[in-house]
């Protein structure tokens, strides 16, 4: 596996250290070609969070993971892979053993910024759609929040993208994003729902291993997919209309 690390400008030479650390790490543990993205922080309340996306991991990490030993970073590798528990509980104690040493942010602004909810768009409610799928389909089980993506400013026009991810499930922060461009009139509600039934089956069939491999849709999971009522009309909608989806 070849992994990608993109190079962010203003990044201290620690950080960077610490990216290609970490992206050996995930590539020996993973066949998949996936691109790495770190931002360090100084937040004392959470010290790491990953968003795991087909082909990409976004990461926040506390800045003590800089000098994090081999044993730590190969921890975390599996981590971001997927959250075993036993790479869970080395990461722990070492934040456990470094925080008793931080000093207190006094800073707001290094702060992890809170998570904003915002599901009711200009055309569509999140919250409506989500609730009612929830009982429908999950027996009020899926413990998720949700919200708009971040929208492009007004003053922009829209320009055609070679993709889009349309949904995202967030494992630590238990959020389910959905794109902006779907928000609107002539999006079918059938189809925004089935986009939001399938990110509600991110949080129940979760990342298993197949094969050494982390697997985002198991078996089990397109089988569940399948079910949704509006399933072939929905993946019909969105052959003939994905170029439409694009140009954001």
């Amino acid at each position: 596996m070849s992994l990608s690390s993109p190079k962010p400008i203003g990044l201290p030479s620690a950080a960077k250290r610490l990216q290609r650390r970490l992206s050996r790490q995930i590539g020996v543990l993973s066949n998949e070609t996936a691109t790495l993205d770190i931002r360090l922080t100084n937040n004392h309340s959470t010290m790491l969070s990953v968003r795991r996306e087909p082909g990409r991991y976004r990461l926040r990490l506390h800045h003590m993971f800089v000098a994090a030993s081999a044993q730590v970073v190969a921890a975390l590798g599996r981590y971001v892979i997927h959250p075993e528990a036993e790479a869970s509980a080395t990461l722990d104690a070492f934040i456990a053993e470094r925080s008793a040493a931080l000093k207190p942010v006094r800073d707001v602004s290094l702060r992890r910024p809170r998570i904003i909810e915002r599901p009711g768009g200009q055309h569509h409610d999140l919250k409506a759609i989500f609730d009612e799928i929830n009982a429908g389909y999950f027996a009020g089980t899926i413990d998720a929040k949700i919200t708009w993506g971040r929208r492009k400013r007004q003053s922009l026009p829209a320009r055609p993208h070679k993709t889009l991810t349309m949904g995202s499930y967030s494992v630590e922060d238990r959020l389910i994003r959905i794109h902006p461009t779907l928000d609107r009139p002539d999006v079918p509600l059938y189809y925004l729902a089935w986009i939001v039934y399938h990110e509600m089956l991110h949080q129940k069939h979760g990342i298993p291993e197949l094969g050494g491999r982390r697997c985002y849709h198991p078996p089990s999971f397109l089988a569940e997919e399948r079910l949704f009522d509006e399933y072939e009309r929905a993946h019909r909608w969105e052959r003939q209309h994905q170029h439409r989806l694009l140009m954001y």
